[in-house]
């Protein structure tokens, strides 16, 4: 582990439990036409850009001819919406979030999410997600070509912070998927995993290339990456 000068926060299942949501609203749509959305598909979609995610299920499970990806997005998005505004956030992520910022830490989000759907997600949250004023949403920036497990959401990311890093390894990311993890690493960043092990648990190979692999953020000890330390 070396030490950070800059931080970037993916979104979804990281900091707020958004995960459930896309679950269920996948399952509930695939059922119409006799599909299963299994825990390997959700490993697979996650982390990438939000068309692009469903683009590739249509065709990964062969029904594109039944359903075009803007139908199935219309749908898709008025199940999530509905269930969005429930989403609390997880253990740990308010409190990062708001230490790192009360310290002066260039802080940033790089989501996957699009301009569509992320003021929805994060309606509940403003009070400390606004405390980041640096937001990418990579669903549908123009800037950024391909998404996770590509490295741009997070380069493009990180160019847009005001001062800058020195390098790549000077940033720090936070990833619960297996694609941003893949993404960050492939960015010449660190990561920092916090993976849901029900969906994908890294194997030995895999978390060899993380920073760290920890079940929550609230096992982050900011110190150990040169970050400053929890006053209690």
């Amino acid at each position: 582990m070396k030490k950070v000068t800059h931080v970037i926060f993916d979104f979804d299942g990281l900091l707020v439990d958004t995960e459930n949501a896309y679950t269920h609203a996948n399952r509930t749509l695939l059922s119409r036409f006799g599909k299963e959305f299994t825990m390997d598909l959700k490993k697979a979609q996650m982390g990438k850009k939000h068309d692009e995610a469903i683009v590739w299920l249509l065709k990964e499970l062969k029904i594109e001819d039944r359903v075009t990806p803007e139908e199935y997005s219309r749908d898709y998005d008025l199940i999530l919406n509905a269930m969005f505004e429930k989403c609390q956030a997880l253990p740990g992520a308010e409190k990062l979030v708001r230490h790192l910022i009360k310290h002066e830490v260039p802080v940033a989000l790089c989501t996957g999410s699009c301009s569509r759907t992320f003021p929805v997600k994060a309606k509940n949250h403003r009070e400390w997600l606004d405390l980041v004023t640096l937001h990418v949403l990579t669903g549908d920036d123009p800037e950024v070509l391909n998404g996770k497990p590509h490295p741009d959401p997070f380069l493009v990311t990180m160019r847009r912070f005001n001062t800058a890093p020195e390098s790549a390894q000077k940033c720090l990311v936070f990833e619960d998927s297996y694609n941003g993890a893949l993404s960050a690493i492939s960015a010449g960043m660190q990561c920092v995993m916090i993976p849901d092990t029900s969906i994908y648990d890294p194997d030995e190979e895999f978390r060899s290339k993380m920073a760290q692999v920890l079940p929550s953020l609230e096992n982050f000890i900011p110190e150990e990456f040169g970050l400053p330390p929890y006053e209690n």
